[in-house]
């Protein structure tokens, strides 16, 4: 079996330096790394990382630690961004190794898998307003990033959306048809996201001149079973909303399940908006009427988050490696003026 030594001999260059061409790291120059990479399948080298390790001082492994299995309607988008994220890392020369946890704590988790020496780093999903992986992470001195983030600024390497303009954009869009009743369909209330918002939210009523009504804000957890819940109730109010604002395309696809089953149109008696366009499963171009959204594949997450990684593991400071990008906006046949009251 090849090895680095092997390369090196070919190549003239040290182990040291073969490690890191074929890594991808930004002080190997773009024709090392690239003659690195040929004689490396020239020869079928295969990382032995254990050995990579006592070279680089590095194994080239990121973790990615579930503390539970994904929900069956979480599996697919899961599935996407995790495959995404490992076909980045393989770029840049690092394995992604996926770890469900099976202790009470999952600090415990890290600790054990810190411990073993084995990962590089972290990959964090699915923050929390109270999550303690972050805090854990930085006393142990330990790389990472996270897709999203836990509190309003945080001080680590992050890529996120950004929810406020987001928001901001969907509620003027209702606002500009006339619709007062604006309701959201939230994700769970534990969620930083969620929190920032439901901020935002109001924030956003009030420059439009609209009231703020608590019972038209909802909390789930972004199921299209939780959609159809929460528009069954938001419809059996006394004064129901005619415009609707949901966190992602499967909630709002409950929306227009809902909305069929009680006789109402959309976009005649009920106005739509959604967030996270490109799910699988949800062609939202193709519902009934089209939905107006903003568009952001989960998938195209892991090239940013890979690259933070990359870029963290190389020592950039965190300031530098924090991501906030905007998302498209695609209006269709979902929004139309608010129903005049009879």
């Amino acid at each position: 079996m090849a090895t680095l030594k092997d390369i090196a001999k070919i190549t003239g260059l040290t182990a040291t330096t073969v490690s890191r061409a074929l890594r991808g790291f930004d002080d190997v120059s773009p024709a090392t790394r690239t003659r690195v990479r040929e004689v490396a399948r020239e020869l079928n080298y295969r990382p032995n990382h254990s050995a990579r390790k006592l070279v680089s001082g590095r194994s080239g492994i990121v973790g990615l630690v579930l503390d539970t299995a994904p929900a069956d309607f979480e599996s697919p988008h899961f599935f996407e961004i995790a495959h995404s994220i490992t076909q980045a890392m393989a770029g840049r020369g690092l394995d992604l190794m996926l770890h469900i946890s099976t202790d009470a704590d999952p600090l415990q988790t890290y600790d054990r898998l810190i411990g073993q020496g084995v990962f590089d780093g972290f990959v964090l999903l699915f923050p929390r307003a109270d999550d303690a992986r972050m805090a854990f992470l930085t006393s142990r001195d330990v790389p990472f990033v996270v897709h999203g983030k836990h509190v309003p600024d945080p001080d680590y390497p992050f890529f996120d959306l950004d929810t406020a303009d987001i928001v901001r954009r969907a509620v003027a869009h209702l606002a500009a048809f006339g619709h007062r009743r604006i309701a959201l369909l939230n994700g769970e209330a534990g969620w930083q996201v969620s929190r920032e918002r439901a901020e935002v939210f109001a924030d956003a009523l009030m420059r439009a001149g609209l009231p703020l009504v608590p019972e038209l804000i909802r909390y789930g957890d972004t199921s299209r079973a939780y959609g159809r819940d929460a528009t069954r109730a938001l419809i059996a109010l006394p004064d129901r909303p005619t415009g609707i604002v949901c966190c992602n395309s499967l909630v709002a696809g409950g929306v227009l399940d809902a909305a069929a089953e009680a006789g109402l149109s959309i976009p005649g008696d009920l106005s739509v908006v959604a967030h996270d366009d490109v799910l699988p499963g949800m062609e939202t171009g193709d519902l009934n009427p089209p939905l107006t959204v903003t568009r952001r594949a989960l998938r195209d997450a892991g090239t940013p988050l890979a690259d933070l990684m990359q870029r963290r593991l190389n020592g950039e400071p965190v300031r530098d490696l924090q991501v906030l990008e905007t998302a498209e906006w695609i209006g269709r046949a979902s929004v139309a003026p608010a129903p005049q009251k009879g």
